[in-house]
């Protein structure tokens, strides 16, 4: 599997978030916030969606979906909405090409490559899903693509 090293400058997200967990009873927020988070790119001039999950590679989570911003912008902020900040941080980058029904398969594979090549993943930092603008209504077909962006040390 392909990936790439990337820094990444700081950012702001602003969009919906939700706690969720893997195990037990299964508490995934995740498709729902994405279905809020289209109507951003209604509101024109959006190029991609954002998601963020704290921490990475956990069956419990905290997740984000919005858009991101290159300062605060409190207009923007609507009643319903988060706002985070991140710092500057290295990330290695890999990418999801089919269906979203097959995401939970890159990520096995994307864990794989992680820890053969002997990654760690940055502590306090976010993992984050990037989908273009033009992808939304294509998520059930072969052309949807997304990157996913691991922190890390």
């Amino acid at each position: 599997m392909f990936f790439r090293e990337i820094i990444r400058n700081s950012f702001v997200l602003v969009g919906y978030s939700a706690a969720g967990k893997w195990s037990g009873d299964i508490v995934y927020p995740i498709p729902e916030l994405w279905a809020k988070s289209q109507k951003f790119i209604s509101k024109g001039n959006i190029d991609e969606i954002v998601g963020v999950c704290l921490p990475p590679r956990s069956d419990h989570y905290f997740y984000t979906c919005g858009i991101e911003m290159q300062s605060v912008d409190f207009h923007k902020i609507e009643k319903g909405l988060t706002l985070h900040t991140f710092p500057k941080q290295k990330y290695v980058v890999f990418k999801h090409v089919g269906p979203s029904k097959e995401i939970p398969n890159t990520y096995g594979e994307l864990w794989m490559v992680f820890d053969k090549e002997g990654y760690t993943i940055k502590e306090g930092m976010p993992e984050i899903e990037i989908v273009k603008a033009d992808m939304f209504g294509k998520e059930e077909t072969n052309e949807y693509e997304m990157e996913i962006w691991i922190p890390v040390e």
